[in-house]
Parts: structure tokens; C-alpha cells; sequence
């Protein structure tokens, strides 16, 4: 199987049946499954795409308009990932595996939260250079006491569905890695609370207890990511079609677009534009419902 579309979110049987005529009405022969169960609070419908030709890129943006004017993610794959079979998923940290930008919050102890956070968001965004807005920031942090950072991780909340998902991954023997933008200190700590399989984030120069308002060893930007993706699946000897990248940044997307499934969680406008699968309707765990599984199968793995 080669291409598919699903859509998450709250939709009717009746729904269902006008997309199904948008597809035909674009020459689009296809089946439908069911994902998700009755009693899910979200609904999820895959259609498996039988026509052997069609313009990828005018779908995908004609499925984004669609998500945007619904409420209701239409993500188009073109290419299969098989979960029952072992690969190799990396993640974003900060706004996707937790609820947070961590250089944001050290800048809340700081005393400098809105300044530092405007310009974070700008470089999310794609506004600005993300490596020369990393120096910025953190230099603003220089002095700030390193006995703040244990009560920030206390903080931070995990993103939904970030413990089935992993469960799931790891259950089928796949090599997990978090490749961020932020620091060791908090990816550590995410990579063992989920028995993730490595890290690759950027290093505080912290002396005599306190941020330097430097870093230690080479930034992690965007084209550090993909270039560690390629690194972490030559290593580990896996087909690229067995590849998963999640993130939510403009930082990201060169990792998602090398991936076989590249998945933009809860992300800017230019990002979800970009991005080949993005998605805003459920957290992680969504991740399960665009590799084919069930509601019936993630709960039997998950209990």
C-alpha cells in the first residue's frame, strides 16, 4: 500500500460520506477502516488510496484547506510505515513531547519570561534564524542559578498521549531518540521517564552553579537534526521507509520531510504548510492512528 488519508476529529457517518465524494469527484478510488471506537472522544477514518497516480501536492493543500475550514486534520501519507516492523522514530522535545519551550521557562526564573519568549516563538515560527536566536536567549540567561532547573522540569507538563505512544513503540522494538533544540538537562530526563533510546540536545555552560548564558558543543538546529537522523538510522541499519520524525517547528521540517512519516504536532501556520502530515487533533498518541492501528489494538498493548 502506498498512499492514504485520515482524518481525526469530530465528524459524522454523514461527513464521512461527503468526503467519500470528494474523493470521487477528484477521481480518487479508495477504502475506508474505521479506527477509532465508539466510545472515543475523537473519530478516526483512514481511507487506503487505490488510484496509482495523482498529484500529490495539490491534494495535500487541497486536504489542508479542508482541515482548516472543518476542524477536523485531513492528513495525506504517501508513503507506508509498518509498526509491527522495527524502525527507527525521532522527536522534537519542547511543544511536542512536553507542554513547554524549557528556554522559556528558565527565562520565567530569570525574570525576563515575555522577552524571551517573543523571540522563541518567532524562530518557531521560521521568522528568524533559529541558531542566531538560541545565542541570543540564552545569553540573557548568564548569572541565572542552575538549582532552578529541577523545579522547572517539575513543572512541565508531558504532551498528551506521549506514554502510548512510546509504550507502543517500544513494544514493537523500535529506536526512539529525542533530537531538540534545548537541553540535555530536561531531554535526559524525558528519554528515561519514557525509556527512549538516546539523546541529542544542546549542553548548558553551567560554573559554580550558575548558566554562563553559553552552550557547550554544536547547537542543534535544524539541519543538525537531520543530519543526526541520518546518522541514527545508518547506525541502527533500518530501510528509510521504516523512518518517523515528529516536531512542531520551523527547525523541524527538514527532519520531517527526509522521514517516511513526517508529523507536524500542534504546529505554526508555516510549519502545517509546509510539513508533509500535519496534525492538531489529538497529541501524540494520533501518531498510532496514521501507522494503520486501531483504538482496540493501542488499548491492548496500553493496558
Amino acid at each position: 500500500m502506498s498512499a492514504s488519508i485520515t482524518l481525526i476529529g469530530a465528524f459524522s457517518s454523514e461527513y464521512l460520506e461527503q468526503f467519500q465524494t470528494w474523493l470521487s469527484d477528484r477521481q480518487l478510488t479508495a477504502n475506508v477502516r474505521v479506527l477509532s471506537s465508539e466510545e472515543d472522544d475523537i473519530s478516526v477514518a483512514q481511507w487506503q488510496i487505490m488510484s496509482p497516480v495523482f498529484d500529490h501536492n495539490e491534494i495535500r493543500a487541497d486536504l489542508l484547506k479542508l482541515a482548516d475550514h472543518t476542524g477536523i486534520d485531513h492528513i495525506l501519507q504517501t508513503q507506508w510505515v509498518d509498526i509491527h516492523k522495527a524502525g527507527v522514530a525521532v522527536f522534537d522535545m519542547d511543544s511536542t513531547l512536553i507542554k513547554a519551550e524549557v528556554m522559556d521557562e528558565l527565562a520565567v526564573e530569570a525574570g525576563i519570561g515575555e522577552q524571551i519568549a517573543a523571540v522563541t516563538a518567532s524562530a518557531m515560527r521560521g521568522e528568524i534564524d533559529f541558531v542566531e536566536s538560541f545565542v541570543q536567549r540564552l545569553a540573557l540567561l548568564d548569572g541565572l542559578s542552575s538549582e532552578v532547573m529541577d523545579g522547572v522540569y517539575q513543572r512541565i507538563e508531558p504532551m498528551e498521549g506521549i506514554a502510548c505512544l512510546m509504550k507502543v513503540l517500544n513494544h514493537f522494538g523500535w529506536h526512539t531518540a529525542i533530537l531538540s533544540g534545548g537541553f540535555t538537562y530536561f531531554a535526559d530526563r524525558v528519554k528515561d521517564a519514557y525509556k527512549m533510546s538516546e539523546v541529542h540536545a544542546n549542553v548548558l555552560e553551567i560554573i559554580d552553579g550558575k548558566l554562563t548564558g553559553k552552550h557547550l558543543g554544536d547547537i542543534v538546529d535544524g539541519p543538525r537534526k537531520q543530519l543526526l537522523l541520518e546518522n541514527i538510522v545508518a547506525q541502527q541499519q533500518v530501510d528509510w521507509s521504516q523512518t518517523i520524525a515528529c516536531g512542531d517547528g520551523a527547525n523541524d521540517l527538514l527532519m520531517l520531510n527526509k522521514a517516511a512519516l513526517g508529523v507536524a504536532l500542534h504546529a505554526k501556520p508555516m510549519v502545517r504548510e509546509q510539513a508533509p502530515c500535519p496534525m492538531n487533533q489529538l497529541g501524540l498518541d494520533g501518531i498510532l492512528y496514521l501507522l494503520g492501528m486501531t483504538s482496540a489494538e493501542i488499548c491492548e498493548i496500553n493496558d
